[in-house]
């Protein structure tokens, strides 16, 4: 009787081969194919006829193909068992001629003396693919986390930072190396602030999944400026679902605030000239009533006294006219006569009145631009405007002083924010009247525009010289701005929409010389404004420039002294501490020649330039980012002519 376990085990064994999933292929000591099983015959489209017999480099691509043999022949000979047991990720190639991902695994078997190798291959296609799909996810992802302009932080559960974007190093000043591994209140203006940003201020949404509803908070910078800004945090889930990290996304609503303010400041203004309007138009009827009725007494009054007296009476009424003609122009109900005016010529033909008003101890001077733009305005309001300015800046000069009065072409890309919000995009006029007077504090500069607000004594002034010239503007489609420094001076410019004829060109003057984005140079940026500085760094970033930050003039020294690698200084003129950036500028030229070096001030040039001065560029606040791209260029170019 025949032994009946070995038939069976035989049957088992051929119905493992047939039904594995994997493919298994066996080949002889010279690489013919001897057995394939049903798998190989799915995974490499060849019939199993048209694989029995051949070599087994048939199912590999080069270099694997040409080097097969000798791996065999190498084994053979040595013994070595370089190719046997170990599992390897090689491709594998279909009769179609299309490659794939294979895992194959080899080993060594012998059968009544003769050697085989037995090879079994997995197909990994699909994993390839997973792998695909997770490394495009992940550079979608970091694609997405490198470009949020908003500051993105992961940390883990105990808060503590493990990756942050280049958002965060913008707004807080951190490189991301200095925040990794840091509590994230370092972040935080005040310990209360990363409580309450840590404590379950959570809701649910639709899909049952626990968020933060934004809260606002006070964060800090690296330079210890703290900002208004709104966090919202979102729990990364890992592997288990349970909580492995946290997401939160913080919003500097600095500027956003600012906007807000300049919006309440327009209503407000609106508000007043709505109800000085009003009043001024009623006043305005009375007084034409009282000045009628002057009139009509003037034919019944004999005696001399009385004569005098109605005189006195109708120049006091036409005294309330003009004054009530002002307040309609700050309401801006008055109707302006525009015309096509040259700014150069109006400021001619008031310097001989302009010298007799500021008297003998004021020097006045003017920085007139060739070529100026026409405007069209209403001739009269523009000659009260600069005769109003100038007797504002004489006041402001008791001891004397200087004035200037500059014009020039500037093109505005929407950039600078004015006094009541966003500049309209465009080609301005702009006339600056600047003097070295006492100038402004901040709460003062605040209030300037607002019609009956002045600081002169009882009897000195009307407080309607700064609003009339700000509604005239506005009416105008125009702009004005204040630059103020208190014990330095104050410069007005007022914006004055360019008018341009069929045959005058509005090209954008910016545009006019050729420019180049940074070569990666590093800037030094001197402001002790933390608002000013924000924004000039985040344009100098925007252009591709490295940044350095000092607060004032003394502590960029210190820190060129101490061999700080730059290759440009930017600096306000006008700091705290004792030394402006022109004695910044003369430092540098004695101690770093080889640096450039760019200056920017809201006053005129000829107010701020001391006699060394005058082969420095300064670049006039408020600029835009074209502006500031072109000067900055320009000053590194020349530095590099000079070498």
């Amino acid at each position: 009787m025949t032994d009946s376990k070995p038939i069976q085990a035989q049957s088992m064994l051929e119905a493992i081969l047939q039904s594995a999933v994997g493919a298994i292929i066996t080949i002889d000591t010279k690489g013919a194919i001897q057995t394939v099983n049903p798998a190989t015959v799915r995974l490499f489209g060849y019939s199993e006829s048209e694989m029995i017999g051949r070599n087994v480099k048939m199912l590999m691509p080069e270099p694997h193909r040409t080097r097969h043999d000798g791996y065999l022949a190498h084994h053979m000979a040595t013994g070595e068992r370089k190719i046997i047991g170990i599992g390897r990720d090689v491709e594998g190639l279909r009769k179609d001629g299309s490659l794939f991902p294979m895992h194959l695994s080899v080993s060594a078997f012998e059968v009544q003396g003769a050697h085989f190798f037995a090879g079994i291959v997995h197909d990994l296609s699909a994993r390839s693919r997973l792998e695909v799909e997770v490394s495009r996810q992940s550079a979608l992802f970091q694609a997405v986390f490198d470009h949020v302009p908003e500051p993105l932080i992961i940390t883990d559960v105990e808060r503590r930072i493990l990756l942050v974007n280049p958002a965060v190093e913008r707004v807080f000043g951190y490189s991301s190396a200095e925040l990794a591994g840091q509590s994230t209140a370092i972040l935080y203006d005040a310990p209360s602030d990363f409580v309450r940003a840590g404590q379950a201020f959570v809701y649910i949404d639709g899909d049952g999944e626990q968020k933060t509803a934004p809260l606002s908070l006070r964060f800090l910078r690296k330079n210890g400026e703290a900002f208004p800004g709104q966090l919202a945090r979102a729990k990364i889930r890992g592997p288990d679902g349970g909580a492995a990290g946290i997401l939160g996304m913080i919003r500097d609503i600095t500027l956003e605030q600012k906007q807000e303010d300049a919006r309440l400041k327009t209503q407000r203004l609106e508000a007043i000239g709505q109800l000085t309007g009003g009043v001024a138009h009623d006043f305005n009827n009375l007084l034409t009533i009282i000045t009628g009725n002057l009139e009509l007494l003037e034919d019944h009054v004999s005696d001399p006294r009385g004569t005098d007296n109605l005189k006195r009476a109708q120049g006091a009424a036409e005294a309330g006219a003009r004054l009530t003609s002002r307040l309609l122009t700050f309401a801006r109900r008055r109707r302006l006569e525009p015309q096509i005016v040259d700014l150069n010529e109006q400021v001619r033909a008031m310097l001989e009145l302009l010298t007799r008003t500021l008297g003998e101890n004021i020097q006045l001077s003017t920085r007139l631009a060739y070529d100026l733009w026409k405007t069209q305005i209403d001739q009269s309001e523009i000659e009260s405007a600069i005769l109003n300015l100038a007797i504002n800046a004489r006041d402001a000069m008791p001891n004397g002083g200087k004035l200037v009065i500059e014009t020039t072409n500037v093109s505005i890309d929407g950039s600078i924010m004015f006094s009541d919000g966003p500049s309209a995009p465009g080609n301005y006029v702009r006339m600056s009247v600047s003097d070295t007077g006492a100038g402004m504090s901040k709460e003062v500069l605040g209030r300037a525009f607002e019609p009956f607000f002045t600081t002169k004594p009882t009897g000195r002034g009307t407080g309607l010289g700064l609003s009339t010239i700000y509604g005239f503007v506005k009416q105008s489609n125009g702009n004005v701005t204040i630059y103020s420094e208190v014990g330095q001076g104050t410069t007005v410019n007022i914006y004055l929409p360019q008018h341009a004829t069929a045959h005058e060109s509005s090209e954008v003057i910016s545009d006019r010389v050729p420019t180049q984005s940074s070569s990666g140079e590093t800037v030094l940026v001197v402001e002790d404004n933390p608002d000013v500085k924000a924004v000039a760094v985040a344009r100098l970033k925007r252009l591709g420039y490295k940044v350095m930050e000092a607060e004032t003039a003394v502590d960029a020294i210190r820190q060129l002294s101490e061999g700080l690698a730059i290759n440009v200084v930017f600096s306000d003129v006008v700091m705290p501490g004792g030394q402006s950036g022109f004695d910044l500028a003369r430092w540098v030229a004695s101690n770093r020649p080889g640096l450039a070096v760019l200056l920017t001030s809201g006053f005129s040039e000829d107010v701020m330039r001391g006699p060394d001065s005058d082969h420095l560029q300064v670049l006039r606040k408020p600029y835009t980012q074209k502006e500031l791209e072109l000067e900055l260029r320009r000053a590194i170019m020349s530095q590099h002519t000079k070498l």
